[in-house]
């Protein structure tokens, strides 16, 4: 089953790839910069924008108080700004983090108590080159054959769309199989209208039973349920269609579920919306389900605490930190002080587990200061990054006080590469940029989020962690830890770099690799 199982999601995979590959054309990129400050004075001219579920309230009353067709065009120009902007940002994602995002998010779908309890279900079939959130796993777990005696998983019955003609018409037919799946003129995968024998299909707005579910693509949304698509309407009149029918024949409306990339979600007031746009009821990102409607809190989608960064001043923030952080001397990594310092007397013969203190008449003021975190480092070697110690060494004043803090900078797509403290946990906040921060615990569990300005981050003592850039631009975060000194073990260094170099024996037989391999890492690290 297992097996089968991977040979179903590697077809599907296939397939997609394959009917995507000329379907999409390169967007005029825009500067983030400009199209936001078209925001904020568009949104500041209407009101409308501001509410986070404003836009429930026009849907509710378009019949009897019509947006006026001005107000209509500065909504739509506005949407083609954003989709252009979300477009280009979505072209420059690095793959391995939308590989690790896709692979995210179709997991906490399939273990999603919606998911699972779910009958029938309405799905897109992702497009690689349109940049969709993949749905290949999703579709293979839907579509395997079905379980043998004995299994108690739920067989679903899956309804997948197709494009009908220009005028936003989309139907949605029922596929027990990838190969009922065909490459429209597009390129795209659809569901022919008839089945290997010539019958007609089951769609989805002619079936005698409702759906429980629809998994929807699109190009950005907010956190109150906003949804912006690709401006063609399908999915929006397909929705308002089904909603309808749903309403007729009193069954439950289905759960409208997005799936999202972290960078595709955005603040308030940012999508505009107009009387046909349909909201969504959650959102999945790679953090978790965000329950947006009364009835995705009803039906206990586990929820994503995720906190939305404010505007805030990134000194702010850095002190919001270092108050946070500040242990209390039995919560220190290191020995409790026996007096009210021990400023570090570095240069002292004298061996100890730490440094022994400065005569107290030899302490001047400013072994209680520090400025070196306020300039920038320099990014230019192999990783693109580089940190800037205030511990011990660099700042006496730390001695037995369980206390320290690093500045982190990041080049573009520059990494903090992974490494562990021996004796700290650590704690951090993003200053500037995106960063991708993970870590792994003993029992081989990694655990991650793309981290915006003003989000923080902790890693528990002796794990090995990282941090990505994955923005546009470069990349600010300020660490801390409860040791004077955590120490750093960095991986790749370590194995590769050390002096004497670790036996290839020892590396080869870790690493399932050849020499070859070995002594090619070991000439990137001066070993």
């Amino acid at each position: 089953m297992w097996t089968s199982a991977l040979r179903q999601e590697a077809k599907v995979v296939a397939l997609m790839t394959q009917a995507c590959a000329y379907s999409y054309s390169t967007p005029t990129p825009l500067t983030v910069t400009s199209s936001l400050n078209y925001f904020n004075k568009l949104t500041s001219n209407h009101p409308t924008f501001i509410s986070p579920r404003s836009f429930v309230s026009i849907m509710n009353n378009n019949s009897t108080n019509p947006p006026q067709q001005p107000h209509l065009d500065s909504i739509f120009k506005q949407k083609r700004v954003l989709r252009s902007e979300v477009r280009q940002t979505l072209k420059s994602m690095d793959p391995s983090l939308r590989s690790h995002e896709d692979n995210a998010i179709q997991n906490i779908v399939l273990e999603a108590p919606w998911f699972k309890s779910c009958q029938r279900l309405c799905a897109y079939i992702s497009c690689t080159a349109l940049r969709e959130v993949s749905t290949s796993k999703l579709l293979s777990e839907i579509l395997q054959t079905p379980p043998k005696d004995g299994d108690v998983k739920m067989v679903k019955k899956l309804f997948v769309p197709r494009v009908e003609d220009k005028n936003c018409n989309m139907r949605m037919f029922h596929i027990s199989s990838v190969d009922d799946l065909i490459a429209n003129s597009m390129n795209i995968l659809e569901p022919a209208p008839v089945d290997a024998d010539g019958n007609e299909r089951e769609d989805v707005l002619q079936a005698n039973e409702p759906v429980d579910l629809l998994l929807l693509p699109g190009l950005a949304f907010d956190r109150s349920g906003r949804r912006m698509g690709r401006g063609g309407g399908y999915y929006d009149t397909f929705l308002k269609k089904y909603q309808e029918l749903a309403k007729e024949r009193n069954w439950r409306q289905p759960l409208l579920v997005a799936l999202s990339y972290s960078l595709q979600i955005m603040d308030e007031g940012i999508i505009p919306v107009t009387p046909t746009d349909v909201p969504v009821d959650a959102l999945v990102s790679p953090s978790g389900v965000i329950p947006i409607s009364q009835a995705a809190f009803d039906r206990k989608a586990p929820t994503c605490h995720c906190q939305e960064a404010t505007a805030e001043r990134p000194l702010l923030w850095l002190l919001r930190l270092l108050l946070f952080i500040l242990p209390l001397p039995s919560r220190s990594a290191d020995p409790d002080p026996l007096q009210d310092f021990c400023v570090a007397d570095l240069k002292s013969s004298v061996s100890v587990n730490g440094f022994p203190c400065k005569p107290a008449e030899q302490v001047v003021s400013d072994d209680f200061f520090f400025d070196g975190l306020r300039k920038e480092g320099n990014t230019s070697n192999i990783f693109g990054a580089t940190v800037t110690s205030a511990n011990v060494f660099t700042f006496p004043g730390l001695n037995t006080l369980g206390l320290s803090t690093n500045r982190v900078d990041f080049a573009p797509g520059g990494i903090n590469p992974p490494h562990s403290h021996p004796r700290a946990s650590e704690t951090g906040v993003v200053i500037v940029g995106k960063l991708l921060v993970g870590f792994v615990t003993g029992d081989n569990v990694f655990h991650s989020k793309v981290l915006s300005p003003g989000e923080m981050f902790v890693i528990p003592r002796g794990l090995v962690h990282f941090q990505l850039n994955v923005g546009e631009g470069k990349a600010l975060a300020f660490t801390s830890f409860n040791s004077h000194f955590p120490g750093v073990v960095i991986s790749s260094t370590s194995l590769f770099g050390s002096t004497p170099s670790i036996p290839n024996a020892v590396l080869t037989k870790a690493f399932q690799v050849g020499d070859d391999v070995i002594n090619g890492i070991r000439s990137k690290f001066g070993s």
